[in-house]
């Protein structure tokens, strides 16, 4: 079931993103930087950018993550942050830039999805944004860039002032062209890791997030291949 967001989950939600900035198998990933390259990565064909119904249609649906507690799938509603503060930008501008670039906050056309995981506190989160021309290459590149520069930082975010740690590991091999990294920081419950895989596939930027406090977070790859084959041939149409 996909349903918008209510309440309680953007409650959730927010837990999740306390560090946002104004800016099958699972992911867990060893901390070597690397990025994953699919198999069509090809710098010659542009692809035609989605519309919002169009990535609506193919986001993830329950059958795709088993490990998701079931009707907790639903989609952010972008009026949903409207009203949203904002905040002092990261105290290392390559950090700021990963967050702008995986939050999809210059992309025109955006969907959001949030879930409940089976054996988790802290909900997942999928991210897809469209961008016209090159412009999906051009970011993703930038991210690529950035999230190799960025390491500790300063930042400010729904609970206040944070410092946080980012590496970069092996992506999956999806879409054109893929990056993993994490941020790490230690809060009062313990030590908080953030999962981030994001992937290209033409002119859409799909970001995967998972958080988990005293464990490793992870996400399911499977649904993340699967995807991005069906954002491919959506493009291609």
């Amino acid at each position: 079931m996909l349903a918008r967001m209510p309440l309680s989950a953007r409650a959730a939600l927010s837990l999740l993103t306390a560090a946002a900035l104004t800016g099958c198998s699972t992911a867990d990933g060893s901390p070597t930087a690397a990025e994953g390259k699919g198999p069509s990565a090809s710098p010659t064909t542009r692809a035609r950018p989605l519309t919002e119904a169009e990535l609506r249609s193919l986001s993830l649906r329950e059958a795709d993550l088993p490990e998701v507690e079931p009707g907790r799938i639903a989609f952010e509603d972008r009026s949903d942050t409207s009203d949203a503060p904002s905040f002092k930008p990261a105290s290392d501008p390559d950090c700021q830039t990963v967050h702008d670039i995986r939050y999809a906050r210059a992309a025109p056309t955006v969907v959001r999805q949030v879930m409940t995981w089976k054996d988790g506190i802290f909900p997942g989160q999928v991210t897809l944004a469209s961008y016209r021309g090159g412009v999906a290459e051009r970011l993703f590149a930038e991210l690529e860039r950035a999230a190799g520069s960025c390491n500790t930082y300063r930042g400010d975010g729904r609970t206040g002032a944070y410092t946080s740690t980012m590496k970069t590991q092996k992506a999956p091999n999806a879409g054109d062209e893929a990056v993993q990294f994490r941020e790490y920081s230690t809060v009062e419950l313990g030590k908080r890791d953030e999962l981030f895989i994001v992937v290209r596939t033409g002119s859409t930027i799909a970001t995967y997030n998972s958080l988990e406090v005293g464990r490793v977070a992870t996400f399911p790859t499977e649904p993340i291949i699967d995807q991005a084959e069906r954002l491919r041939a959506a493009q291609d149409r």
